[in-house]
């Protein structure tokens, strides 16, 4: 049976263009996403409907349900160590107005993670300007300025307002008495005991917080108090650098039977940071162990580090020499021709030339006292041990030297990069009235101008830079034994001056290197051409400068003296 076509009734099936049931399918799907840790998806779909939406209790709805959840990705992306992609997260909730100020802390510790110190602290700064509950953010800020931007200072600043609401941290308080000792040296003394003691009262066995309060009472010669922390330390599973540590203060107050002994830690220190030993040192088979008798042996004696160790070290060579058949000495090659002018009674090579050298034994130049037995009291040659010869000098005096009657003073401010961050330094400036004397020629020693200080002098001052002369050490002897009076801070001049038994007047500052256990009285110790003079407090520059005036005045009034006598 054929139907036919105009029977059948086509029913249009209604349409419904209502976006609200389209917005709330969407927004459950972006919640069963995030639910169900698919955040990339869900947040998608977030960002989707929100321009759609115009109904603003729901949009304000949707808004917190997105922020909510992008929080909550960022964090699981921070966690995973993934800190770009939570930075991008944190980045696209600072679009949305009314986004948790917790933003700005979480970007600056991502920030942080990825080593970018200055936006860390922006966003951290930004945080503290407009947190009510900002505590928690400064110890972040501290350790950032601290290990990163390397503001001692500001450091400080931070961990002091994090003691607000971290009463019982032992760690802050140990942070704030190691960096008052830092950057203030002798200064603030009962900020940096009182607040290590605290530390140590809330964390007694912690072997950083007794190491610190040991060094703090040893710098300030509290001999009893030291002594008591260090010896706590000795129990407390002690580093290389705790045991070396403990060496440098024992030799400082003139201990050196045990603190040399302990100073044998220095290669084995986890800090060592960019200091390079000699390879030669890794040979533990050839290394003597001070115990074998060497009476038939060849030791070869080993430079370490800087050269001023290496000058005032070579002093032990006689008394080895008394117990081994043979020595022969390693030096920095700058120093051989010095060495081998002062006739030290050995061999003298360069490093790259130890596989020619048939030795049985070496040692570090450095371990020489313990072998020698030397006290505080029995260190030898401190009169001078060095010398070059005299037409050398005459040679370099009449091609380098005015010719005149003027007192001739060599002056030397810093030394390596070392020195600075032991204060050893002295800023030029200080040394200009002695530039501005009468009669008086002021040479300079530096090799280096590393601070660039000798191109700042004022017109009225007269330095001549002899420095730039030296191709070695031998010719700095030579320039020296051409002065009245050398005047420098700790660094190689100084100990070279010693050696050579030049007059010389040392700055110190108020906390001194290890090994000058002595910086009173007319000498140092180990160089009796050496006089001390030392700041009060750190860096008080100026008086020791007036004294040295003072002094120098002395030597001018003795020489118009000597000359009236006609010496």
């Amino acid at each position: 049976m054929q139907v036919s076509k105009r029977l059948i009734v086509r029913k249009e099936i209604p349409m419904d263009n209502s976006k609200d049931l389209i917005v709330s399918l969407d927004e459950a799907m972006a919640e069963y996403y995030c639910k169900n840790n698919n955040y990339e998806r869900g947040l998608e779909i977030y960002r989707e409907i929100l321009p759609t939406v115009f109904n603003e209790i729901d949009k304000n709805r949707i808004t917190n349900q997105y922020i909510n959840y992008a929080l909550q990705y960022a964090k699981k992306l921070s966690n995973e160590k993934k800190f770009i992609e939570a930075i991008e997260q944190y980045r696209d909730l600072m679009k949305f107005s009314g986004f948790p100020i917790n933003v700005y802390k979480n970007i600056g510790l991502c920030m942080k993670s990825i080593g970018n110190a200055d936006l860390a602290i922006k966003f951290l700064k930004r945080f503290e300007e407009i947190s009510p509950d900002k505590e928690d953010v400064y110890v972040y800020l501290a350790d950032l300025t601290y290990t990163d931007i390397k503001d001692n200072k500001k450091a400080i600043e931070y961990y002091e307002k994090a003691l607000i609401k971290n009463r019982n941290n032992f760690s802050i308080y140990n942070m704030l008495g190691h960096l008052y000792s830092t950057c203030y040296q002798d200064k603030f003394k009962d900020k940096q005991i009182e607040y290590l003691t605290k530390a140590y009262e809330l964390a007694p066995n912690n072997r950083i917080v007794v190491k610190n309060l040991a060094y703090v009472y040893g710098k300030f010669d509290e001999i009893q108090k030291a002594d008591e922390f260090y010896q706590k330390l000795m129990y407390l599973n002690p580093t290389h650098s705790d045991l070396h540590a403990y060496g440098a203060y024992l030799v400082r107050h003139k201990r050196f039977s045990e603190g040399f002994k302990f100073l044998q830690h220095r290669f084995q220190k986890e800090d060592l940071k960019n200091i390079a030993f000699p390879q030669i040192f890794s040979n533990k088979k050839k290394r003597w162990n001070m115990k074998l008798n060497i009476q038939d042996k060849h030791i070869l004696v080993h430079f370490e580090q800087g050269f001023g160790d290496s000058i005032m070290f070579v002093r032990f060579l006689d008394e080895l020499k008394k117990l081994c058949k043979e020595v022969s000495l390693v030096v920095q090659r700058p120093l051989i021709e010095l060495f081998k002018d002062s006739k030290l009674g050995v061999e003298i090579y360069s490093e790259d030339q130890i596989p020619n050298i048939n030795f049985d034994y070496y040692i570090p130049m450095m371990d020489l006292p313990i072998v020698c037995g030397t006290q505080a009291d029995t260190i030898p040659k401190a009169g001078g041990y060095l010398k070059v010869p005299k037409a050398k000098i005459n040679a370099y005096k009449k091609e380098y030297i005015n010719d005149n009657d003027k007192i001739k003073i060599g002056i030397a401010y810093e030394g390596s990069f070392a020195s600075k961050e032991t204060e050893r330094d002295i800023q030029l400036s200080y040394l200009y009235p002695l530039m501005q004397i009468p009669n008086v020629e002021v040479y300079s020693f530096q090799v280096d101008d590393l601070t660039r200080q000798m191109d700042k002098i004022p017109q009225d001052c007269n330095l001549i830079r002899l420095g730039k002369t030296f191709k070695s050490w031998e010719d700095t002897a030579c320039a020296m034994n051409c002065m009245d009076l050398i005047v420098t801070t700790d660094n190689g001049v100084m100990n070279l001056a010693g050696a050579l038994g030049i007059k010389t007047f040392g700055l110190f500052n108020r906390i001194v290197e290890w090994r000058w256990f002595k910086t009173d009285g007319d000498d140092v110790a180990w160089y009796k051409s050496i006089k001390p003079f030392q700041a009060a407090t750190t860096s008080e520059w100026e008086p020791v400068i007036e004294n040295v005036i003072k002094e120098i005045d002395k030597i001018r009034c003795k020489k118009i003296a000597d000359k009236i006598k006609g010496k």
